[in-house]
């Protein structure tokens, strides 16, 4: 069963979304690479929401995002299933693409240090997998630095599976990157130097580790030779928790936690009495689905 959660307006979120069994769906070749950016661009250009960073690996994607209006799950949504499309169509297959049983994973970010250390944590990703020595090298999608001081990167439109078209706005999207909440006070420039200061600390570190560990990078080179339909041999325990908020500050923590419990007792009590038939019950605040679909009313008081 998936627990209430409140998708309130202006939050920040570690968007995580695994694939099915782990297997290397998303593999780095150029052609999904390229796809996947635009699946992001358009399920943002549908459903507006404020990207920092991203990064697609070979069996699981990062998303760092600001949800302005308490939506992002249609975002989410548009986005995973054309990437999911887009996959099955090329490699032929049928099926679920992602991880079944379980809805993404969102991360609250409740403070501003929190969201820009999961940005830098995105981006470094391949690097902490022994994958390549810096991001930028990673062949799959990801928003490197130079793309994020520039603030958005331009996607064209796959040849495969969407339909063809001729309409300009749809031959390409804009995918637009938006700094980390908080630092709007910052030019664009200084904002880009900042973070590639972290994201080559962080890079220069896990260097730092591998090498005394006398482990070596798989390079580039290799990345792109992964078999789709492989899947990591580490043991993987299916349905684990993953955490609902991540700060270094545990008044943060514990304040959102409690945001969560509150939310939930009163929103339970409303299904029951939606699911009776009373559609004049009131939901609290941050409740999405119904509201979305059903046009529920809201008591910001709950």
């Amino acid at each position: 069963m998936v627990q209430a959660f409140p998708y309130d307006e202006f939050t920040t979120y570690l968007l995580t979304r695994n694939t099915s069994e782990r297997r290397y769906f998303l593999r780095p070749t150029k052609e999904l690479r390229e796809a996947i950016l635009y699946c992001i661009a358009e399920a943002q250009a549908q459903h507006p929401v404020q990207i920092h960073a991203f990064c697609a690996m070979s069996n699981h994607i990062h998303v760092v995002l600001t949800d302005p209006d308490g939506t992002a799950p249609l975002f989410v949504q548009a986005m995973n299933q054309n990437i999911a499309r887009y996959v099955n169509c090329s490699l032929g297959r049928f099926g679920a693409m992602w991880e079944g049983g379980a809805r993404p994973n969102y991360c609250v970010l409740p403070e501003q240090g929190d969201a820009f250390d999961k940005i830098v944590y995105t981006l470094t990703n391949p690097v902490k997998a022994g994958l390549v020595s810096e991001h930028h090298l990673w062949p799959g999608s990801i928003s490197s630095v130079a793309q994020i001081n520039k603030g958005s990167i331009t996607t064209k439109r796959p040849k495969k599976f969407f339909a063809k078209t001729e309409d300009p706005e749809l031959l390409t999207r804009e995918l637009i990157l938006t700094p980390a909440p908080g630092q709007v006070t910052m030019s664009q420039e200084d904002y880009g130097r900042y973070l590639a200061r972290r994201v080559e600390e962080t890079e220069d570190a896990i260097a730092a580790d591998r090498e005394a560990k006398g482990l070596r990078w798989l390079g580039r080179k290799e990345c792109l030779k992964i078999n789709p339909f492989d899947a990591p041999t580490t043991p993987w325990k299916r349905f684990t928790r993953n955490p609902k908020v991540s700060s270094k500050h545990e008044e943060a923590r514990n304040a959102w936690i409690a945001r969560l419990k509150r939310f939930i007792v009163p929103y339970e009590g409303a299904k029951r009495k939606f699911r009776a038939g009373n559609r004049d019950t009131p939901f609290p605040f941050g409740t999405f689905a119904v509201r979305l679909y059903w046009g529920v009313l809201i008591d910001p008081q709950l």
